[in-house]
């Protein structure tokens, strides 16, 4: 694999918050419009971050026929990942800004996970499909992949490039929370990154598993009844724990099934991002990418981030 093009970010009439520190993003393109909207999110949410572009394309990916030869593939190569990044170079001019561009060759995730550690990268953002697009609400298989196995947070972008630019960022903002540190941490990152945004913390009432909450008999209303207690007190630990920043939150306790909850409340209310914990409380959810996360960012129709760990 090697390194074609290296170059630094310099961004330039940014009013940034001094208590916001720089960040390294990788934010890999492959010239599709959700690739290139994911850089746009970037740009937009990150004034102050080192931006890095990668490119990723592996041997024969995408060529006609007449490309049989290692050179003609190598030439294709180069010119496909130019015109890429030299795009995104543009994109990023659009914004005042100058982003550190790569061209690597290889398996796109694996070359991507790579990156993340050689570089000491610690916020990934992309697409949720690529130039090949699997139908929704699956995700890609590079950007699953990246998600699942990448030790740092990462925002996966759903929509095109005209669609993200619709909305106004950082705009409405969700943060579920369940009472865990991940959901306590994605909490914190909202607050930190984004303080001029409408932050609206939501936690969902789950009903007995086999049970819709329109239909629990009256024999679980005391146990709802505790669950909706549970709900708001995990509520409120939420918002002592920004309460001393300068902010203006909303609360919301939902009921039903947490995903489905999110995303239809996420819907319903004109939400313009999600940004939550990979993880849950259970179990599982240490093991593998939280279900609940991992649905909502399977399904969601705005960006959502995904939080490992404690905000950078």
């Amino acid at each position: 694999m090697s390194l074609i093009r290296l170059s630094r970010i310099v961004c330039h009439g940014v009013v940034v918050r001094s208590s916001t520190m720089p960040v390294n993003i990788l934010v890999p393109v492959d010239g599709s419009s959700h690739s290139f909207a994911g850089l746009v999110y970037t740009l937009v949410s990150f004034p102050n971050a080192t931006i890095t572009a990668l490119h990723v394309r592996g041997p024969g990916q995408n060529l006609p026929p007449e490309f049989d030869s290692p050179e003609q593939d190598d030439e294709q190569l180069q010119r496909t990942g130019d015109r890429t990044l030299e795009r995104a170079t543009e994109i990023a001019s659009e914004y005042n800004c100058e982003v550190t561009t790569a061209l690597k060759r290889g398996e796109p995730h694996r070359v991507i996970l790579e990156h993340i550690s050689e570089h000491d990268i610690d916020h990934v953002v992309m697409g949720s499909h690529g130039e090949s697009s699997v139908a929704h609400p699956f995700l890609g298989h590079v950007t699953e992949a990246v998600v699942r196995r990448a030790p740092v947070s990462t925002t996966i972008i759903p929509e095109s490039r005209p669609e993200l630019l619709r909305r106004g960022f950082p705009g409405r903002i969700l943060v579920p929370v369940d009472g865990s540190e991940q959901s306590l941490a994605a909490l914190e990152y909202a607050a930190d990154r984004f303080p001029e945004g409408r932050i609206t913390i939501f936690h969902a009432v789950a009903p007995p598993l086999g049970y819709e909450s329109e239909a629990i008999d009256e024999g679980l209303g005391d146990f709802i009844e505790n669950l909706t207690k549970r709900g708001e007190t995990i509520l409120d630990s939420a918002v002592q724990t920004i309460e001393d920043d300068d902010l203006v939150v909303e609360t919301h306790l939902g009921h039903g099934k947490p995903a489905r909850s999110i995303i239809d409340y996420a819907i319903e209310n004109e939400v313009d991002q999600i940004i939550m914990g990979s993880q849950g409380r259970s179990l599982p959810a240490r093991i593998i990418l939280g279900s609940v996360a991992d649905t909502v960012s399977r399904r969601s129709t705005v960006p959502v981030t995904l939080i490992k760990g404690r905000p950078v």
